[in-house]
């Protein structure tokens, strides 16, 4: 079989079984051990393809088990650096931000979620402002708080995994509304924050260093008082995704990075908070 028909097939399976059933099964076959002759040639392809500094992991592509371990991995100590006041809480390409011109409604791009659909319930706090940053396939799939941060409510919010890539967003304009994702309410020293995990094709599991994950896909609330500094790993995405961040004032508007540049984790962003007075 040639490698187109290899492809038109992969897609046809993909099209037939769904987002969620897809991902379901490819998640599954990531994290099930695999021999390592046959491991490693795909890891060095997707370092390759990805081009992905590996020297700045703690990874050993000869030793690891599961192309998730792999795609989990951590950087070395020391290796990002948590400088400024306000840094990015992830390896990323900061495809949007600005305000939310109506607190009813987040728009991206020109394409309006209800922000009720958009948190599964009306949101605690008035948002007015956001930023969202896309992890690409060759991104770090962890996500650190961009601030000093007292998480106060989880919400799990079941939905379906479709691919986040920037174009597939500006196709679906309800992609944000309608996929998987975990909300994280919280207070900080620049007021009411929110911290959106949100799901992807492939990505089956979004995984928190706090709080009960429901056992099951379903709608779930949680009160929690967990404190977090700036810096610390909040979870990590089991393949790809975005993170979307949101704040009661307007310091996302003030982003001192291009939209559509990708930065390191840990980059400085103060800038933004440059003429406000805390």
């Amino acid at each position: 079989m040639g490698i187109f028909e290899r492809i038109l097939r992969f897609w046809i399976i993909r099209y037939i079984l769904g987002p969620k059933s897809f991902s379901a099964i490819l998640g599954f076959i990531s994290g099930r051990d695999v021999p390592k002759w046959l491991l490693r040639p795909f890891l060095r392809f997707y370092i390759w393809k990805y081009n992905i500094n590996i020297d700045e992991f703690d990874v050993n592509i000869d030793t690891v088990a599961s192309f998730k371990d792999f795609f989990i991995r951590k950087f070395k100590q020391g290796k990002r650096q948590f400088t400024g006041d306000f840094v990015s809480p992830a390896e990323s390409i900061v495809t949007d931000y600005g305000y939310i011109e109506d607190e009813k409604n987040l728009e991206v791009k020109g394409m309006v979620c209800k922000m009720n659909d958009f948190f599964y319930e009306a949101s605690p706090y008035n948002f007015k402002s956001f930023a969202i940053f896309y992890l690409s396939p060759a991104d770090y799939h962890r996500v650190h708080a961009p601030f000093d941060i007292t998480i106060n409510k989880i919400v799990y919010i079941p939905g379906d995994l479709y691919s986040v890539k920037p174009k597939t967003v500006e196709k679906k304009d309800t992609l944000y509304c309608d996929n998987r994702r975990v909300v994280l309410y919280g207070d900080s020293k620049y007021g009411k924050v929110g911290i959106i995990l949100v799901g992807a094709l492939i990505v089956g599991k979004i995984i928190l260093n706090f709080g009960k994950r429901p056992k099951h896909k379903r709608y779930k609330v949680e009160e929690v008082n967990v404190k977090i500094s700036k810096g610390e790993e909040i979870g990590r995405f089991e393949l790809g995704s975005t993170v979307i961040l949101l704040m009661e004032d307007g310091y996302l508007v003030n982003m001192p990075v291009e939209k559509g540049k990708h930065i390191l984790l840990g980059t400085d962003l103060s800038k933004a908070f440059e003429n406000l007075s805390v």
